[in-house]
């Protein structure tokens, strides 16, 4: 399986020794999941996930039609909240107890308000939970593998996601996996607390319905929160008219060739966690998105451009880049009309800054492309 581990581990200057020791497994292990020869455990995973404060869907890229890369965000931070529980509790597993733990404690998906609406808190919940299971050995451990009816639970979430026509997995579709466990403690659990399991089960499908839209519409992330604001200074009127120049002399090259997609700034594109962002201009290689969607591909571009406007102070304007650097563009540039500089950031091999004169080249996306950096600026008319 492919993965970002080693990239995100060298921007954080840490050895493979020392993430081998955070995740107390070997530093050998820690080499064959970056060479892509061995698949971490779900469980591993997830703790990964954890310390890089990243989506599993964007540290590991799955095989299509993998079940974890048509996670939600909110479905992925319910299984990391599970996580936690069966940390508080001092158990190294994660049955359909703990994931009916994280669906409550996640607080936002639809799950959460389903089970809100019956009654269901979660210090209730938990007090069941541990009277029926009680407390572990209190050993914390990087293993919290899924127990036989936990997996079954996440199984049964694809299942119930497919007969809905949906295109991913929701908090929504774990709850009914959950239901559907009849013999697991999760279920023991609500009936404990009074719940009438089939008017629950009903009342999930009553909110799904209740969004008007077709089943086989429904988004995964409906309310597009965005964590960061990657475009918050509108651009100045020379910021605007670089943005111009440099989008008609790329597209002068792109179009004849075929080569892909040249998006403006309100064209946004989504995370793996489900925020929308928009660079000031971006790339995509047509191999990558053969089609333009109506809405917001969930792809991160190729190329990313940022232009210094006259409001930017130099150094949020370059975090931005980082920010995407992170997320896995290929190449980023970063135009300043004040220094008239074009600086051509790669996540491998650091940062080139040209001036006039010099000619700017991306030959990775573009091959015999090039651009003078002073055909950017704006002309003088006497």
């Amino acid at each position: 399986m492919q993965n970002r581990l080693r990239l995100l581990r060298t921007q954080r200057n840490w050895s493979q020794a020392e993430l081998a020791k955070l995740l107390s497994v070997s530093r050998q292990t820690i080499n064959a999941i970056e060479v892509g020869k061995y698949d971490p455990s779900l469980s591993l995973a997830f703790k990964i996930a954890k310390i890089f404060r990243y989506p599993i869907q964007f540290i590991f890229l799955p095989e299509e039609n993998s079940m974890f890369e048509r996670f939600t965000a909110k479905a992925y931070r319910a299984i990391v909240l599970a996580q936690g529980e069966g940390e508080r509790l001092g158990h190294q597993f994660v049955g359909t107890e703990q994931i009916l733990i994280g669906l409550i404690a996640e607080g936002n998906g639809l799950a959460a308000k389903v089970l809100k609406s019956a009654g269901i808190t979660l210090e209730a919940a938990q007090t069941e939970v541990e009277k029926i299971i009680g407390r572990g050995t209190g050993i914390q451990g990087v293993e919290y593998p899924f127990t036989p009816k936990g997996k079954q639970v996440l199984d049964l979430a694809v299942e119930e996601s497919q007969k809905l026509g949906h295109t991913y997995i929701g908090t929504e579709h774990l709850l009914l996996g959950v239901l559907s466990v009849s013999d697991g403690v999760a279920v023991g659990v609500l009936k404990k607390l009074g719940v009438n399991l089939k008017n629950l089960w009903q009342e999930v499908l009553t909110e799904i319905m209740s969004l008007g839209i077709p089943a086989v519409a429904i988004s995964p992330n409906r309310d597009f929160t965005r964590e960061y604001d990657l475009n918050e200074s509108p651009p100045d009127f020379t910021s605007g008219e670089i943005s111009a120049r440099f989008c008609a002399f790329l597209f002068s090259w792109v179009e004849p060739r075929k080569l892909g997609h040249i998006i403006g700034s309100r064209g946004g594109f989504q995370l793996p966690n489900g925020d929308i962002v928009a660079p000031r201009i971006s790339f995509f290689s047509r191999e990558r998105l053969k089609r333009v969607p109506r809405t917001y591909p969930e792809l991160v571009p190729d190329l990313v451009v940022e232009i210094k406007s006259a409001f930017d102070r130099l150094i949020s304007v370059q975090q931005i880049i980082q920010r995407f650097l992170d997320l896995g563009v290929r190449v980023a540039l970063l135009i300043d009309p004040d220094s008239q500089t074009v600086s051509v950031y790669r996540p491998s091999s650091g940062v080139t800054v040209l001036g006039n004169g010099e000619k700017l080249t991306v030959s990775e996306l573009f091959p015999e492309w090039e651009l003078v950096v002073s055909e950017l600026w704006p002309p003088v008319f006497d």
